[in-house]
């Protein structure tokens, strides 16, 4: 065997996606990993591996002691996706840590997955309802979103839209060819967002 890729193809590289609740992280992360041979992880599901459902830490230890927990778990995985490349999908509050920004912007590819805020409610309210800690108040889910939406732009390298007008096969299609084809490189990164 030697080391060197076939046909000219790169080897690849970790991949991260960012975004708020509902944006389909985890949906679209599962499909982009098979497409691109790389094993998923899901930061929330190894936090509720570890620790038990999301909704309990909140409500019997407080936001605080699930932000502290989940900025330890995803800066690990982080750092292990540079040396085992995988696809990661990361908690929409994830990047309030300056920690997690950090260690994000050590990544080859970091994808935004972006909807509209009436799209982003109404699945968050399907998908679970009263089990999402930050879902229960419209006015606040709106609030929260409109505070992030920064955070996530600064350490994406792409945002790529996923409000449900195509399948999440297309939707996992480009971010697996944006990744292959270099699309989503740090160099791309930055630029007037951080001005």
């Amino acid at each position: 065997m030697t080391g060197a890729p076939e046909s000219g193809a790169s080897p690849a590289a970790a991949v991260a996606l960012v975004g708020f609740m509902a944006s389909g992280k985890s949906a679209v992360g599962r499909l982009a990993a098979k497409r691109m041979g790389l094993p998923f992880v899901d930061t929330d599901a190894l936090i509720e591996e570890r620790e038990g459902p999301i909704a309990e830490i909140f409500a019997a230890r407080g936001e605080s002691v699930f932000r502290a927990l989940e900025r330890d778990l995803v800066v690990e995985v982080l750092q292990t996706s540079l040396r085992e490349p995988c696809v990661v999908a990361l908690g929409g509050g994830a990047v309030l840590s300056g920690d997690v920004r950090e260690a994000l912007q050590r990544l080859p590819h970091v994808a935004w997955l972006t909807a509209p805020a009436d799209v982003l409610w109404a699945r968050a309210r399907a998908a679970a309802p009263g089990g999402r800690p930050l879902a229960n108040d419209e006015q606040a889910f709106r609030r929260l979103l409109d505070e992030r939406n920064d955070l996530y732009r600064r350490v994406a390298s792409v945002s790529v839209l996923n409000d449900g007008s195509r399948a999440l096969d297309a939707v996992a299609d480009e971010i697996a060819a944006l990744a292959e084809d270099g699309g989503l490189h740090l160099a791309s990164r930055r630029g007037k967002d951080e001005g």
